[in-house]
């Protein structure tokens, strides 16, 4: 009798306690892994039970994750670095420079795991990647600009199929020879996923609130269906009946019946979903939701002793029989892209352990900085504008708010001590009237020394030497709200 009220008691704790439950996911039979965004990790955790196995510090920025069932494949958009990972190890084996300014945001992989096509959002340019050589073959997207910020491949490895934002269109392109074949006009596409008979692409239209049906052999669209409000991301289960796309306005996920071509379930989540995964056995969706308000007050960070809270994102996961979230944690970092993989082809055995994400009162988990000074003071409130400092630095003081920076072109000569200060001005996040909302800046190319994260209340200040030449694009790397992709800018270095 003892035992039982134990047992029960335990179930109790463990249900309040939903970003911990040490030793509930040891036994579970998926694994995730999660390219996560500023805090250039990457991240592998339990499905179910989303228990924190393991960390893996990469880089400055990583963005996607993909898999060939032997190894993982992520980018660093900072760093424009390609880095491929053992999966039986969970640790870097190679990586793989890419173009000066290519700015990766999203990746493919071939079945065979001998090439890896990559889109690269900030120099309008797509590449492909042979994993043994090391050779990089981009392909331009005329007219410039372009803004690629999503890439897929179908079944058969015949053709990418790549979003950009910047020009509303959705394009197709040969992988052998690798070239762009054609496009077709959508206004706002973001994700795109393929049914498993290579017939569809499933695009999401953000600001028309629909799913449109591409037809992949005529390359037209067959039918554009009304989902909700900000879709996102799709992902279509391993028989090809049904999907799932994130809305991220309305904070639910929509289930499309595919055969019917029509809308039969909304499961909804807290809040403001973005990338959305499916385990192999179609039993659970996971969402990433990229904003927590409300939820975890006892669980955010102080940017630094002059304030600055940084709330945290979440992971929940979703039964699909039932519709109901089973699980939903607080996560560090900005997962931008995740991935399930079933247990047992995951042969790493230092996955064993099992914890949580993230703890009350922690700092924010933010990349590492090489050859920088950052701090942060209390809110800066003079005009935004380029200065000549009295101590002989080039004072930048930027102003952040959803979905600019306020100057967007700064120019600078080589050799110049740069100091930024950047203050978020958000009082709220356009669109979703999120109050907690947290912008990022980080300069392509200048990862290491940029990537800083912008929370409101406080300026981030920080001073490094402009020592190459060129233009980099600097952009937010923390998900403010639906328009995040498009806040960027330029520095100049003459």
């Amino acid at each position: 009798m003892f035992r039982k009220i134990l047992r029960i008691s335990l179930v109790l704790i463990g249900s309040l306690i939903i970003y911990s439950s040490k030793g509930f996911a040891v036994d579970d039979p998926f694994i995730g892994y999660g390219s996560g965004g500023y805090n250039g990790k990457l991240m592998i955790f339990s499905i179910p039970g989303l228990e924190s196995l393991k960390e893996i510090s990469i880089g400055v920025d990583i963005h996607g994750v993909v898999s060939d069932g032997k190894d993982l494949f992520v980018v660093d958009k900072a760093q424009n670095i390609l880095f491929v990972i053992d999966l039986s190890k969970s640790s870097v084996k190679k990586d793989i420079k890419l173009l000066y300014g290519f700015g990766p945001s999203s990746i493919a992989v071939s079945k065979d795991g001998k090439n890896v096509y990559i889109a690269g959002e900030l120099s309008g340019k797509v590449a492909m990647v042979s994993i043994d050589s090391g050779k990089v073959v981009t392909v331009d997207l005329k007219p410039m600009p372009s803004s690629p910020n999503f890439i897929t491949i179908t079944p058969d490895g015949k053709y990418c199929l790549v979003s950009d934002y910047s020009n509303n269109r959705v394009l197709r392109i040969s992988t052998s020879p690798f070239k762009l074949d054609r496009e077709i006009k959508i206004r706002s596409p973001h994700g795109i996923a393929v049914t498993s008979d290579g017939k569809y692409a499933l695009v999401s239209s953000k600001f028309s609130a629909s799913l449109n049906i591409v037809d992949i052999k005529d390359f037209k669209v067959e039918k554009a269906i009304k989902t909700g409000a900000v879709p996102l991301n799709t992902v279509i289960d391993s028989k090809g009946a049904f999907a799932y796309q994130s809305q991220h306005g309305s904070s639910e996920i929509v289930k499309i019946d595919l055969a019917k071509k029509e809308i039969v379930g909304r499961f909804p989540v807290k809040y403001n979903p973005d990338n959305i995964s499916i385990s192999p056995d179609d039993k659970y969706l996971l969402s990433i939701n990229k904003f927590s308000t409300g939820i975890y007050d006892k669980i955010y960070s102080n940017i630094s002793d002059k304030g600055g809270i940084v709330t945290p994102q979440n992971m929940e996961v979703i039964e699909i029989a039932s519709g109901k979230t089973i699980k939903q944690v607080a996560v560090s970092g900005d997962i931008t892209d995740t991935i399930i993989l079933s247990r047992g082809s995951v042969k790493d055995a230092s996955l064993k352990g099992g914890g949580q994400f993230i703890k009350q009162g922690g700092k924010p988990d933010v990349s590492p900085k090489e050859g920088v000074k950052v701090s942060y003071m209390p809110a800066d409130d003079r005009p935004p504008g380029i200065f000549d400092a009295d101590d002989g630095a080039i004072e930048i003081r930027l102003k952040a708010l959803s979905y600019i920076f306020a100057p967007n072109v700064v120019n600078v000569f080589k050799g110049d001590t740069v100091r930024f200060i950047i203050t978020n001005i958000d009082e709220k996040s356009l669109y979703i009237d999120k109050p907690d909302v947290v912008h990022g800046f980080t300069i392509n190319g200048f990862g290491k020394q940029t990537d800083v994260l912008l929370p409101r209340g406080v300026s981030a200040v920080m001073e490094f030497k402009a020592d190459r030449k060129g233009s980099f694009d600097f952009y937010c790397s923390n998900f403010c709200g639906p328009v995040h992709h498009e806040m960027r800018g330029r520095l100049i270095v003459e």
